[in-house]
């Protein structure tokens, strides 16, 4: 009896011993993210990780999205413990540069041969002085939504993949129809400054961006097109009374009196929801953004990026990196897909996982895919002050109150005395 006890006494301190050290060879790292506790993707991803990686703990700091990059700048610069976070918008992510949180990763993609190529050109896009500083995980696509109702009454057929800006212009006036109240406008321009800078950030195919800083007579085709339709052909609602008004793309496009809203890829989840919660009938399709006639690659599309980086402060990088790539990997895409965010990587494999969603316009998958991406508005160490230049002077012009050479001509003045002060 005696030595059975010290035997069981030996065998459970065994275990316990072996279950201190497992715990102790565990890693945690601290993962900054916004309203994590309202994104299912989030936590599948993590779980997902954990399972592969059970050396590695993953503990998440939430933090609202309205709050998100003015308190993760106060985490950073007061030397809080974290080691990997998502980057909200490229401002920002030109300000962590500038302000040495971002560990470089060239070393790390070099040694594991990433292929980044799967990003569609967003790596390049993000890639400051020959560095890359963040791996993309989301991406929302800037394309044409429409109302298939709308179009089969007025006899013009739908948009395609295939579709010019002008013809976007004779699209909407074609079927733009009524009056006052009553009225149905072909198009409907959210007041963003992005709708009018996006066409000729396109038109250039990445030859130059809104960061540039000094000519922007690139931004004349796509201010000339709103114009016209605005002042000329009708077809939209004034800028005026857009603004004023407050009116959305997503309440104007659902009250099924708008044509088409060309409008982020994140407008398709919305649809889904409130069509599903009886908020609106509107039976809708989508189509590729439409491209200017003389682009070389007419395939191209203007996207706002999201990617994971790793503070340069952490002391746990290589599993900081090892999480940051899962994250960007199309395994990762897909278990993005499943919960309708439009992952960076856009495999087949992966938007067939996306388009799967009840919902999903039938035949519409093809409107998602793009062999080129863009960034309207890149990282660059001044653009917070170019953007509220560009911003100012894009409302006069949409008004009206300057002439589109006036508005640009303002643009360049102001940019240069605010940069060569």
């Amino acid at each position: 009896m005696k030595k059975t006890f010290v035997f069981s006494s030996i065998f459970l301190v065994s275990i316990l011993l072996l279950a201190t050290l497992s715990v102790a060879a565990q890693t945690t790292i601290r993962v900054v993210l916004w309203d994590y506790e309202m994104s299912p993707e989030y936590h599948e991803l993590i779980n997902t990780f954990e399972e592969k990686n059970p050396d590695i703990d993953v503990e998440v700091v939430d933090v609202t999205s309205q709050d998100y990059g003015d308190k993760l700048t106060v985490m950073l610069s007061g030397g809080e413990d974290l080691d990997v976070f998502a980057v909200k918008d490229m401002p920002g992510y030109s300000n962590f540069i500038s302000m040495n949180h971002l560990e470089p990763l060239n070393d790390y993609i070099e040694r594991d041969n990433l292929d980044t190529s799967i990003y569609s050109g967003l790596m390049e896009e993000i890639k400051i002085d020959g560095e890359y500083y963040a791996i993309p995980f989301r991406t929302d696509n800037w394309i044409l939504f429409y109302n298939k109702d709308i179009f089969d009454a007025a006899g013009v057929e739908y948009p395609t993949n295939d579709m010019t800006w002008p013809e976007f212009r004779e699209k909407a006036a074609a079927v733009t129809s009524g009056s006052g109240s009553d009225k149905t406008y072909g198009a409907f321009i959210q007041p963003w400054m992005s709708l009018a800078t996006n066409l000729g950030v396109l038109k250039e195919e990445g030859a130059t961006t809104l960061a540039n800083g000094e000519d922007y007579d690139f931004l004349k085709p796509g201010y000339e097109l709103y114009l016209k339709m605005q002042y000329e052909d009708e077809s939209v609602m004034p800028y005026g009374e857009a603004t004023t008004s407050s009116a959305h793309y997503r309440t104007q496009f659902e009250s099924g009196k708008v044509g088409m809203v060309y409008i982020g890829t994140w407008n398709i989840g919305a649809l889904i929801s409130d069509k599903k919660a009886g908020r609106h009938d509107v039976n809708w399709g989508i189509a590729k953004s439409p491209h200017w006639a003389d682009m070389e690659e007419p395939d191209t599309a203007i996207s706002i990026v999201t990617p994971m980086a790793i503070n340069s402060n952490s002391d746990k990088k290589e599993e900081a990196w090892k999480f940051i790539k899962f994250a960007g990997s199309e395994e990762g895409a897909k278990i993005f897909a499943k919960h309708g965010v439009l992952p960076a990587v856009k495999t087949k494999d992966v938007l067939d996982v996306y388009t799967s969603a009840d919902g999903f316009p039938e035949n519409s998958a093809a409107a998602l895919e793009a062999k080129k991406l863009l960034l309207e508005f890149p990282p660059a160490p001044n653009a917070g002050v170019i953007s509220s230049i560009i911003q100012e002077e894009h409302e006069l012009i949409m008004l009206d109150e300057v002439s589109i050479d006036e508005g640009i001509d303002n643009i360049e003045r102001r940019i240069d005395m605010e940069l060569n002060w």
